[in-house]
Formats: structure tokens, C-alpha cells, sequence
């Protein structure tokens, strides 16, 4: 019986773990957690999606499995969060109106600790996503200026025409503090603190699980997990990822139609 070769796995979630209809196969990611579970290799969702999103979407494991929202800013253990990026009051203003003044037709979600925020003119398509994503943390307000001075801000998300390589390389030449900015895909950039990606994220959970990146699985489809997958000693693009991301990964791995990570691992695992 050949040895497992990985003590720990990460996968995004849209357009990898999840299929197009935003679901994933209960009772076989059971299966694989609880063979994964029994090898002592550790399962970590890590996803642009918010924290409420992903505890929704996992409410059945949480005491089973690790997660990193928000592309990074926020890393979960025993549903608890155990490290977090925010940017200043301060900062957030700087951000909201720079992207207003030089992006004026591109639409924000402000992501808070405590509630998400976004502009009463946004598309009607982006409010219902945004409560798909968000739950009820929403709020609606008339000018994104005025968020509460006491909400820490982990991320803002810009959708419409973005490129995030643009908008990064313009804030960063003339702001006072730097940002990373995300291609998440699916016309969608997220702006995190300078340096914060989900491969920031996975190294402190390595470091804590006191593993190497030679122990790590990973699975992704889009740029926005490009950082990741080039640290994983294992790394699998889906077969409907982006063609730059292939070139990135190592292996491929089936669609995330037909429950590729799953299969994958499944394979290692038998």
C-alpha cells in the first residue's frame, strides 16, 4: 500500500469544489472527509467568498474542517477565527472614493466584520447575489462614504469592467499604503491588504498544522488562485479553468461538474 504523499488539502470553491449550480455531493465529500479525517490529512476550504457564506455552505462540518474567506483575510479553525487582515477606517475611505473617482462605472461590495455594504444604485442582479453571498448582513446605503466609522473592512469587491492588475498598479504608484488586488473571475476583482492572497493564508495554516508546502494538495480555477497552487507541491487546475492557470498547475484534474477534487482525491486516497 503506497503512502498518502500530502497532509493537507486546499481547494477554492467557485468553479472547483462547487458545480455550476452552486452545489457540491454531500454524502461524498462525507465519504472522502472521513477517509481524509482517518489518514490525519486536514480539508481547507479557501474561497473569495465571505465567512457567512462558507460556514453556510459547510454548516454540517465545521468542527471537521478549516477555512480561509475572503481570499485570505480571514482564516477559520473549530469555527473560530484564529487570524484576520483589515484595513483602517482610514484606508477604506481612501479606497472608496479613489475607485469612485477613477472607476466611476464599476460597482463596490464593501465586505465589514460586522455587515457588508453596498451603493442603492447597484445593478438588481448584483443586490441578489450579493444577498446569496451575504445573507443578512447587507446594508444599502446611498453614499458608500458613509459606513460606520467603527466597521474594520476586510475587502472590498469591485464587479463590471475591472482589471485588477489596472487598478493595482494605479492606487499603488501614488497612495500612501499599498493593496493586493485579486481576478477572482466572473468579472469580479477583490482589494485586500497589501501581500494578503490565499497562499498568504495556507502558509500560516502549514506553519500551524507544521506542515510544508511539499505536504500540500491544492485545486483551483481561476487567477485568483494562481499564488496557491504555485505553492503547493501538488497542484491541480479543473478542467474548466482558466487556460493561464493550467500553465500554472502541474495536473488537471475533472471539471467541477463532475466532482473533480472529489475524484482526485479519491484516487490518492484508494
Amino acid at each position: 500500500m503506497s503512502k498518502i504523499p500530502f497532509k493537507a488539502v486546499v481547494t477554492d470553491m467557485d468553479g472547483t469544489f462547487l458545480n455550476s449550480k452552486n452545489e457540491y455531493d454531500h454524502a461524498y465529500f462525507q465519504k472522502i472527509l472521513k477517509q481524509l479525517k482517518e489518514n490525519n490529512i486536514h480539508f481547507i476550504a479557501a474561497s473569495g467568498r465571505p465567512l457567512v457564506r462558507l460556514r453556510k455552505d459547510f454548516e454540517n462540518y465545521r468542527d471537521q474542517i478549516d477555512l480561509i474567506a475572503d481570499n485570505g483575510s480571514i482564516l477559520v479553525r473549530d469555527n473560530n477565527i484564529i487570524n484576520s487582515h483589515y484595513f483602517s477606517y482610514y484606508s477604506s475611505i481612501y479606497l472608496i472614493n479613489f475607485i469612485q473617482e477613477n472607476f466611476p462605472n464599476v460597482s463596490m461590495i464593501i465586505k465589514g466584520v460586522n455587515h457588508t455594504y453596498i451603493s442603492t444604485n447597484a445593478p438588481v442582479e448584483l443586490k441578489k447575489d450579493v444577498v446569496y453571498y451575504y445573507l443578512d448582513t447587507v446594508i444599502r446605503l446611498r453614499n458608500l462614504n458613509d459606513i460606520p466609522a467603527s466597521e474594520r473592512v476586510e475587502m472590498i469587491s469591485l464587479t463590471g469592467e475591472v482589471d485588477a492588475k489596472e487598478i493595482e498598479q494605479k492606487f499603488n504608484a501614488k497612495a500612501p499604503f499599498k493593496i493586493h488586488v485579486s481576478a477572482s473571475g466572473y468579472q469580479f476583482a477583490d482589494i485586500l491588504p497589501y501581500r494578503i492572497n490565499k497562499a498568504h493564508a495556507i502558509k500560516y495554516f502549514l506553519r500551524y498544522f507544521d506542515l510544508t508546502p511539499d505536504q500540500l494538495i491544492a485545486f483551483g480555477d481561476g487567477m485568483n488562485d494562481a499564488e496557491m497552487l504555485k505553492l503547493a507541491n501538488y497542484s491541480y487546475a479543473m478542467a474548466n479553468a482558466d487556460p493561464k492557470l493550467k500553465k500554472i498547475a502541474k495536473y488537471e484534474a475533472p471539471s467541477n461538474n463532475d466532482n473533480g477534487v472529489l475524484r482526485t482525491l479519491e484516487q490518492y486516497l484508494n
